[in-house]
């Protein structure tokens, strides 16, 4: 129910900018890239000092036999760009909510050291504040570095292992941290 409620938001935010854009942005995020997942977003002024982004990332497939990580996730972020809208420094809130089937692998940095001999399956939600700068580097063309901290409520189940394992534990738990991170190549109509 959480998961429907925040990407009604995310929808809705995004509507309200349509009717005042000026000009539209496409963004990939090169890193979700870099981990086989398809990512998209779209950007859209609000006024000449602020915009709204609406973010995907969704990986359906498996990588390899003995690994499973799949996942879909969605992010709203509010933007205030104390100079120019687009172009520069910007900050921000964001709302983020995901579901995800992750096993038998590690990730970057140590993060989940148990999920190696494990699989989790689950959902989560929350939000934070972020920071970045676009830089454009061509008529239409953009890069951008984004990092945001913030709040994440994770509710997973842990299997023994990828497909056949029993069920071992249903937890909940809270994450503040590092919840948003981007390098981004960014199409500006």
């Amino acid at each position: 129910m959480r998961l429907k409620k925040a990407i009604i938001l995310s929808l809705f935010m995004l509507c309200v900018g349509v009717s005042h854009a000026q000009h539209i942005a496409i963004s990939n995020n090169l890193l979700f890239d870099a981990a086989g997942a398809l990512s998209a977003g779209v950007e859209l002024p609000l006024s000449k000092a602020t915009s709204i982004e609406a973010y995907g990332s969704v990986r359906p497939w498996k990588r390899g036999n003995q690994s499973v990580h799949k996942h879909w996730s969605v992010q709203t972020q509010y933007r205030i760009w104390p100079c120019q809208v687009m172009n520069g420094f910007f900050f921000g809130p964001y709302i983020h909510a995901a579901e995800f089937n992750i096993g038998n692998r590690d990730l970057c940095f140590g993060l989940l050291k148990g999920l190696k001999p494990n699989r989790y399956e689950g959902w989560l939600i929350g939000g934070g504040l972020g920071c970045g700068y676009e830089l454009a580097i061509a008529k239409h063309w953009n890069i951008g570095a984004e990092a945001g901290i913030g709040y994440t409520y994770v509710n997973s189940k842990k299997y023994d292992c990828e497909r056949c394992g029993r069920l071992k534990d249903d937890d909940a738990y809270n994450y503040v941290g590092l919840s948003r991170l981007a390098l981004s190549l960014i199409y500006v109509f």
